[in-house]
């Protein structure tokens, strides 16, 4: 088998699109549902024979409960100081300015044809070079890089209203709105529609990020950036039908069985950082909704969480979630934090692709066996991933975290369970 390659492309052309730009009547570049209307002529480098070390981190902060922008960071050799903004003879001088946009993916094969993944597309912060004494070791740049989260972040809202913004938009519409007003490109957008609707925009000198999360978690739903770039929303209903669709099933068993993976190392935690059991809940404008538990308080003390200023247009709403997290979050239990995979290690082409592809929000099935004979598994929402890349190893770590909705789904033998999956809203 092939094992994966990374690959590092960097395009210095301005505006914030990626991808191949739509050429009309091209053969290469005018492909319907590949290539994109673009911003700007493509000035794409392919910098991988440079590659020394490539680290990617992306995902949600679980004791914060909040996706946090994407980084990555690059280390290139650079010999002849081209990454120098100041180096006349540099192939890129003139075009080393911060924000341009930059593309990490891996090509491996599958059933023997070549296939590319995604792993990362952002933005570089910063060239950092570092300089030897003597001739003899090469100069090294760093490449520091966030995805479209700062671009959010650097946009005010000012203190009026967004324009538009109005009362009974859905949360998916709402973002899509927010999102115009930071002039994101719609090709970037991956939005489902929401299910519940918004007051009107409050107004207020926020970012648009910040505008963009608390439409987030009136709606109870995701936000974040996906590996292709695209802002990314996803609403309760879909986390709920995510949660009941496991894609892959890993296990430490050998031999390994049939349809499931391996994985190189599981990490647990038993501790009370997940126990909600006394939840505030409101809406701008409506009243304060506390759900309660007594015989979790009772077994753990107060553990308590506030969520204010929520945009709900129907402030009732703030009950049902307030209810939903005490339901699903009162009790202690052991969880699986994190699982390191070994891309490097020489098992199959489809382990390879499956490791590659994982994906926040994907559902994983991890069976660990434990001394004694026992066994402990787990159905877990990935909800972080990071890849550490040498031109000789690959190691990704995959953190995850209990579905952030246990819907009720009828028919379900994961999601329909009676008295263990809570009744969503």
């Amino acid at each position: 088998m092939t094992l994966p390659v990374i690959k590092v492309e960097i395009d210095f052309s301005s505006g914030p699109s990626f991808g191949y730009p739509f050429i009309l009547d091209s053969a290469g570049f005018g492909i319907l549902d590949t290539n994109i209307l673009a911003d700007g002529p493509l000035d794409l480098v392919d910098i991988t024979p440079q590659v020394r070390r490539v680290t990617t981190r992306r995902g949600r902060n679980r004791l914060l409960s909040q996706f946090e922008a994407g980084t990555a960071t690059v280390i290139l050799n650079d010999p002849n100081s081209n990454f120098n903004p100041q180096n006349t003879a540099s192939p890129y001088y003139g075009k080393l300015f911060p924000l341009r946009k930059i593309r990490i993916y891996a090509e491996t094969t599958l059933s023997g044809n070549p296939v590319t993944v995604n792993i990362f597309s952002g933005y570089i912060n910063s060239f950092d070079t570092s300089f030897y004494q003597g001739t003899t070791a090469d100069a090294t740049v760093t490449l520091q890089c966030v995805d479209g989260f700062r671009l959010l972040a650097n946009v005010s809202t000012e203190v009026p209203p967004i324009p538009g913004a109005t009362s009974g938009q859905l949360s998916g519409a709402r973002i899509e709105t927010l999102l115009d007003f930071a002039d994101f490109p719609t090709s970037l957008m991956l939005l489902n529609p929401g299910e519940s609707q918004m007051q009107v925009d409050p107004g207020g000198n926020r970012s648009v990020l910040q505008a963009i999360q608390t439409i987030e978690n009136s709606e109870f739903g995701a936000f974040f950036m996906g590996r292709d770039g695209k802002a990314t929303f996803l609403d309760r209903n879909t986390i709920s039908i995510l949660a009941d669709n496991i894609v892959s099933q890993y296990t430490d068993a050998n031999p390994l069985p049939a349809g499931k993976f391996p994985y190189a190392q599981v990490d647990f935690a038993y501790d009370d950082q997940q126990i909600l059991n006394d939840v505030a809940v409101q809406a701008l404008g409506g009243p304060v909704y506390i759900a309660t538990d007594a015989a979790s308080i009772l077994k753990y003390s107060y553990k308590s969480a506030n969520r204010n200023e929520l945009l709900m247009l129907d402030t009732s709403e703030a009950e049902d979630q307030a209810k939903m997290i005490v339901a699903t979050r009162k009790d202690a239990d052991i969880r699986i934090d994190s699982m390191q995979l070994n891309l490097n290690s020489d098992v199959s082409e489809l382990n390879t692709f499956n490791n590659l592809r994982l994906d926040l929000f994907t559902t994983v099935n991890i069976t660990k066996a434990m001394p004694g004979g026992s066994s402990i598994t787990k159905e877990v929402f990935v909800q972080g991933v990071t890849h550490d890349v040498t031109p000789l190893t690959w190691n990704t770590t995959v953190f995850t975290a209990e579905p952030i909705i246990q819907a009720f789904i009828l028919d379900s033998s994961t999601q329909g369970i009676l008295d263990t999956n809570a009744l969503s809203y």
